[in-house]
């Protein structure tokens, strides 16, 4: 049987991930396959790379270059003049309102620097989606909405240059001098400080990282208490070998326990219907009491966005096992009728 093979978009998304790899550092084709394997990018094989990096190089020949004979490719951003100067666009419409689509849910994650390389390329997307002819496809944009769950707070504000200044940091893989206002202290401190990564949550973005003085201990500090951010040129971080996921996933509650554990919930009918069309898992298991209630059980990992979202349903969910969770929010409901009493 063959493979499926990809389809434009995946293509155009990995393509666009091969640019923003290479913004800043020359990279072999197996470091690229390497790479995007690890983030879970489905390469078939370095052969895949070399035709992504040969068909951008055909392209764009102002953007990828082969260096030295070592076989490195390197990104240059092109001048204005070699956009206004291509006779045609490269870019499909179809290609023109994935890469308008992609860039906006990946704009918060990128380096400035990323973000100015990719200006003419949004530039001619906007001016591929302004033909006539392109009319529907610049019209799908309006025609699909992405709404995140719960309560949307506003954005936390980061102060001018923190942001990019650290994004340089993590690029570099060096180290900087922070001035940073703890939250239960009033003025501010100066930290020499480990940067290993940023991850962002709900509306506030988190430096994963460690002092200078303390090597074992790793911290994540919200990045609109930062005052001021310095790049040390003189030192590198170290983290820089780190993925930022194993060292998120306890500090911020992301993760409790890497083991799953046997959760019964009851739900009443209303509340617990939608389980039947978006379940925890493949393995749920959902039965109706004779009291018309509906039993819900799986195989779910502790972590802290199980509660919340448990708590969420108020009373119209009961933590039946495992016993553990049910003592924890038999607490937390005895705290709450003690405030509203």
């Amino acid at each position: 049987m063959k493979s499926k093979k990809p389809g434009s978009n995946q293509i155009v998304r990995r393509r666009m991930r091969i640019l923003f790899m290479m913004s800043t550092v020359r990279k072999k084709a197996r470091d690229i396959y390497n790479t995007l394997n690890d983030e879970g990018i489905d390469v078939k094989n370095i052969k895949t790379i070399q035709d992504d990096l040969q068909s951008l190089r055909d392209d764009f020949p102002s953007l990828i270059e082969v260096r030295d004979e070592g076989g490195y490719y390197t990104y240059k951003k092109p001048s204005q003049d070699t956009v206004n100067k291509r006779k045609s666009s490269s870019m499909s419409p179809q290609e023109a309102v994935c890469f308008q689509i992609a860039f906006q849910h990946l704009k918060p994650l990128l380096p400035n620097k990323s973000l100015d390389d990719l200006d003419p390329y949004m530039q001619e997307a906007e001016a591929v989606l302004n033909d006539k002819s392109a009319r529907r496809m610049k019209n799908w944009k309006n025609k699909v909405l992405t709404i995140n769950e719960g309560l949307q707070l506003k954005q936390a504000n980061i102060k001018k240059n923190v942001l990019s200044d650290i994004h340089r940091a993590l690029w570099e893989e060096k180290t900087i001098e922070a001035t940073y206002i703890s939250k239960n202290k009033t003025f501010p401190s100066k930290y020499n400080i480990h940067p290993a990564g940023l991850v962002y949550r709900g509306r506030i973005c988190y430096l994963i990282c460690s002092f200078d003085d303390n090597n074992e201990k790793t911290i994540y500090l919200p990045l609109h208490r930062f005052e001021k951010v310095k790049v040390r040129n003189d030192s590198y971080s170290r983290h820089r070998n780190h993925k930022v996921e194993s060292l998120a996933k306890d500090l911020l509650g992301y993760k409790l326990d890497d083991k799953k554990m046997n959760m019964k919930l009851k739900f009443s009918k209303f509340a617990g219907s939608h389980l039947y069309e978006t379940p925890l898992s493949s393995k749920q298991k959902i039965r109706v009491s004779k009291d018309g209630y509906l039993i819900v059980e799986d195989q779910v990992t502790d972590n802290m966005e199980l509660r919340y979202w448990i708590r969420a349903f108020g009373d119209s969910v009961e933590v039946i096992k495992p016993i553990k969770l049910r003592k924890e929010f038999a607490i937390i409901a005895k705290r709450m009728m003690k405030k509203y009493e």
